[in-house]
């Protein structure tokens, strides 16, 4: 068994060769960034010791990345993500929201999106895949896949989900670095990151009226407080900033000024609430996935509530 010693320095040592990745390594598009970032999300939805990741999951995670992205800077500018041509990856998801007027969210398109992530993975296969791993360095998991997993090198999972809030930071940092550079008309602007990398609240509103219904027209937070169609917010139970989830599971319904007390807070008393309402109304919370196209994954999820909530203690 490795001693705590040595598990500290392979953490490090796989740190090391991530922040040479991103810092060193020649990009012409964006893929790589995708790919590291999904990795990093997944990690957080596994349990304590698996180590292998469905690639049909982790194409569907790039395209999520993804999908909001085409969307014209500032209503004004459409952004390049690659040196060259076109990205092919951004040229598709920029088709299919298209097709779906923007809105993942759409049932119409979470249909589509197991499809979708397949022809997101025939673009990862062809080169993304070897390229996160320069000059075959075993750097993240083993290679090539020998199903229809990636394999997740030994300690890699625990040390993406304890540095999840560092690295996806650098991650995105060296994503809007490099839109910047293929796009000198946006360089500097402070809302480039969360044009990117942000949740368009608008997204969420198609869960209202489901969960206004499941929650008997109560704040969450405050079941003796009423909620108002003037009032009534979206909110992430585990944070957006922390997790970048929007299953149904994770969503519940406040009033706007509990929104705004909770902010990027981990609420930890009403925790046991929260889980408790995510089974005994699992079955109307599948429905509601199911209507507005959201994910609906309460093992990944009850495995990151453990993750975060054990970063806050």
């Amino acid at each position: 068994m490795a001693t705590i010693h040595e598990d500290a320095a392979a953490a490090i040592r796989l740190l090391d060769g991530i922040q040479r990745l991103l810092r060193d390594s020649s990009y012409t598009t964006t893929y790589k960034f995708a790919l590291l970032h999904a990795l990093c999300d997944l990690s957080l939805e596994l349990e304590p010791h698996e180590n292998s990741v469905p690639l049909a999951v982790v194409a569907e995670r790039v395209v999520e990345l993804y999908w909001a992205q085409p969307r014209p800077f500032e209503g004004l500018i459409t952004l390049k993500q690659a040196t060259g041509k076109p990205a092919t990856a951004l040229s598709l998801v920029r088709r299919w929201s298209r097709t779906h007027k923007g809105k993942l969210t759409d049932a119409r398109a979470s249909d589509r999106l197991p499809t979708y992530a397949q022809q997101m993975l025939k673009v990862l296969r062809k080169d993304v895949l070897r390229r996160l791993q320069p000059s075959g360095e075993r750097l993240l998991y083993e290679w090539p896949p020998t199903d229809a997993s990636l394999r997740l090198l030994p300690g890699v999972a625990p040390t993406l989900r304890r540095f999840h809030g560092l690295l996806t930071d650098m991650i995105q940092l060296r994503w809007t670095a490099f839109v910047e550079r293929v796009n000198p008309d946006v360089a500097g602007s402070d809302a480039l990151r969360a044009h990117l990398f942000g949740v368009p609240r608008e997204a969420l509103r198609c869960v209202v009226e489901p969960m206004w219904e499941l929650q008997g027209g109560r704040c969450f937070y405050s079941p003796k407080t009423r909620l108002t169609r003037d009032s009534v917010d979206v909110d992430h139970f585990l944070p957006w900033s922390l997790t970048r989830n929007n299953s149904v599971g994770n969503l519940v319904l406040c009033t706007s000024r509990t929104n705004r007390e909770k902010s990027d807070e981990l609420w930890s008393d009403e925790r046991p609430r929260w889980e408790r309402r995510n089974v005994e109304q699992a079955q109307p919370l599948a429905e509601i996935a199911m209507t507005t196209g959201l994910p609906w994954n309460p093992d990944g999820l009850r495995h990151l509530a453990e993750w975060a909530f054990s970063q806050a203690s």
